[in-house]
């Protein structure tokens, strides 16, 4: 067993670090750092490890279509691109890259995980996406099912 497999909280909070920056200049700067944050993106999917990699390019791509489906219907739209944009494929990829990787070390319930999710949305927001979501309808859902 070597040293690092025994404590995967360490780097694994590193890698949460990292791509909390990486969201962020996603957010603030959209296409300025694009390159850059994709080259990193592309480097956290290449160590992933062999199984974890066609999951990661699978969610990413089911979120793009989700993404791109949301943007079509005229829910929301993101000025001056087409249908989307390269920066949220990079955070799409980043973001299946550190789910995938979260999970793999931290198997919460499912109610804890929709209690985590529910609260950690506002992140975007913070982040300047000018996403909210209303928490109360979220809790009530996960309650009631």
């Amino acid at each position: 067993m070597t040293p690092e497999a025994g404590k995967p909280w360490p780097r694994l909070l590193l890698g949460s670090l990292i791509f909390g920056v990486g969201a962020w200049l996603l957010f603030s700067f959209r296409d300025r750092y694009v390159v850059l944050l994709l080259a990193g993106a592309l480097l956290a999917w290449q160590a992933l490890p062999a199984g974890f990699k066609a999951r990661a390019l699978l969610l990413s791509a089911a979120a793009c279509l989700l993404d791109f489906a949301v943007s079509g219907l005229g829910l929301y739209r993101l000025v001056g691109v087409g249908g989307l944009p390269l920066w949220r494929v990079v955070l799409w990829l980043s973001f299946s890259c550190w789910w995938l990787r979260l999970l793999a070390v931290w198997r919460p319930s499912p109610r804890l995980l929709a209690l985590v999710g529910a609260f950690a949305a506002d992140g975007p927001r913070i982040g300047g996406a000018g996403v909210t979501v209303d928490k109360k309808a979220v809790l009530a859902d996960l309650w009631i099912n």
